[in-house]
């Protein structure tokens, strides 16, 4: 007997040092695949994020006007650049600490370009359409000689090698750039929280979110730090914080601004996967926001050309609109506020004489079945297997579970290069069925969100809506079809709910329909209430 214990207290041990051995080398293993940060962790500009001792003066009517009146104000000398710079950058100091919408502030970079500005008009040269104008910029694009590190430990020392292509389209329309904006970490949420910089706020109510990825440009202008921001759109990341700050937000046709190329630090991967992703800006009114579309859009003449020529009297539209999106025996829910306005919306419509109808697209499910496939090959296409084995468990915990996203899954396991031609194809057949929808109606309104801007919510946890209670990432699937297919999309604030909070609706339209979108909203907006100031706190 004494024998048998022993002989089963060696294999024991055998086993258990067997097992410490395997587990220590699938941890070595990981922690050798684990990406290495780039650089050092920057040192963060403090004074952004802490409240000053001592306000600094402002000069209070530069800070809400239009993008379109601080042009025109530069261009007659009836103000200077450098005056409405230092406004808004004195705001930035005084007030950016409650929402860190800023990240980065390039302060004699600005008021440098701005004197340049001045010096310009006052030699009576031709100017570009946003000549001497500050903006935002997103941290996802690069700005030549600034930190670029995606909120993310892994790319916390890199810098822009070069100006991207939508900030040097902004650039070269004489555009004074304050400072880049708040992320989420590797821009892979809806809400501002990463690595490197504090947590992202919302200006009306700092409890809750800006909303993900363009979070800080969305606050940098409803707060009154800049007239227009340029952001970042590849599953609502324009959209959703143009909702949440209730500004709006343009969602650009896929391929018509940019190289079709991220800008991304390190190594960007297979160019062929660099699918969905667009950028495009943001701005309190409808005018700015074409402002800003026609100054990015000047550096590529040829995609203008091909656009799509609005109607200019509102009862020549044909009006698709929803409110819950039904699938298969479901829907996505959508709160009171929302369907009040879409409901409200819809009978001013029909009281002008437009055409409205309700109707909604198909293959809602299949679009957000692409959205993971495609996104599984531009996020993880150099990610190793077993790391990907991960985070299949992990999407699986996330999930709702409600729609069927074996196949996704499955690509992720296993990222084919083979397959991906096929997938292009299936994809566009869903901008076909779209286009074939629009066919029938000129513009398509739906919500950005069931409801406003969200409680911070680091952990994901199920959103409380009118008594329901709704999966995290279910509250933000609305707008990622038009990623899929590449149509434009336009968030249009409808103004403040019961508790102080915006309220959006988002327009769709055809393949290249930018102007119509505009001009759409432009004729809409006697008919709702639109951006509204967030209470001084």
């Amino acid at each position: 007997m004494a024998k048998l214990v022993k002989r089963i207290l060696k294999w024991t041990g055998l086993a258990l040092g067997a097992l410490v051995v395997l587990v220590g080398g699938v941890a070595g293993y990981l922690y050798s695949q684990k990406p290495k940060p780039i650089g050092k962790r920057p040192a963060l500009q403090t004074e952004l994020f802490t409240q000053p001792k001592v306000q600094l003066p402002v000069e209070e009517r530069f800070l809400y006007a239009s993008a379109v009146e601080l042009a025109a104000k530069i261009r007659n000398k009836q103000a200077t650049s450098q005056e409405i710079v230092r406004a808004h950058i004195n705001a930035i100091k005084n007030n950016n600490f409650k929402t860190n919408a800023y990240v980065w502030l390039f302060e004699e970079e600005a008021m440098a370009a701005a004197l340049a500005a001045d010096a310009r008009v006052a030699r009576g040269e031709t100017v570009g359409l946003l000549h001497g104008v500050p903006v935002s910029v997103k941290e996802e694009f690069w700005v030549k000689g600034k930190p670029n590190t995606m909120n993310a430990e892994m790319f916390q020392g890199f810098t822009a090698p070069r100006n991207g292509d939508a900030v040097e389209a902004l650039l070269e329309q004489g555009a004074i750039i304050l400072g880049t904006t708040n992320v989420p970490n590797m821009l892979a949420d809806y809400q501002a929280i990463g690595d490197i910089y504090p947590t992202g706020n919302n200006p009306y109510d700092v409890r809750r979110t800006p909303g993900g990825s363009t979070g800080g440009g969305a606050a940098s202008v409803a707060a009154g730090m800049a007239p227009i921001a340029l952001g970042g759109d590849m599953g609502g990341s324009i959209r959703v914080p143009a909702a949440f700050n209730g500004i709006y937000g343009l969602k650009t046709t896929e391929g018509t601004i940019g190289s079709g190329a991220r800008e991304f630090p390190g190594e960007p991967g297979n160019p062929k996967y660099r699918r969905m992703m667009v950028a495009g800006p943001l701005g309190r009114s409808v005018d700015d926001v074409e402002l800003a579309w026609n100054a990015v859009i000047s550096k590529w003449p040829d995609r203008k050309r091909q656009m799509l020529e609005p109607k200019t009297t509102l009862a020549d539209y044909s009006v698709a609109y929803f409110d819950e999106w039904r699938f298969r025996n479901d829907r996505m829910f959508v709160g009171q506020d929302v369907k009040e306005q879409l409901a409200s919306l819809a009978a001013a419509l029909k009281a002008k004489k437009v055409a409205v109808h309700q109707d909604q697209p198909a293959g809602f499910e299949e679009m957000m079945l692409m959205h993971r496939m495609l996104g599984a090959y531009l996020m993880f296409e150099n990610v190793p297997w077993l790391i990907r084995q991960f985070m299949i468990r992990e999407f699986k915990k996330a999930d709702s579970h409600r729609f069927q996203f074996g196949e996704a899954l499955a690509r992720l396991g296993d990222l084919d290069p083979a397959e991906y031609d096929q997938l292009l194809r299936r994809r566009q057949e869903l901008a076909d069925r779209l286009e074939t929808f629009f066919k029938k109606y000129d513009v398509l309104i739906m919500p950005v969100t069931p409801g406003p801007a969200i409680a911070h919510n680091p952990d994901h946890e199920a959103i409380k809506l009118d008594g329901h209670k709704i999966n995290y990432f279910d509250y933000f699937y609305y707008p990622l079809c038009f990623n899929v297919t590449g149509h434009p999309a336009l968030t249009i604030p409808m103004g403040l709910n019961r508790d102080g909070l915006p309220i959006a609706l988002q327009v769709v339209g055809p393949l290249r329909s930018e102007r119509r979108l505009l001009e759409f909203a432009r004729l809409i907006e006697p008919l709702h209430t639109g951006f509204v100031k967030p209470p001084k706190n």
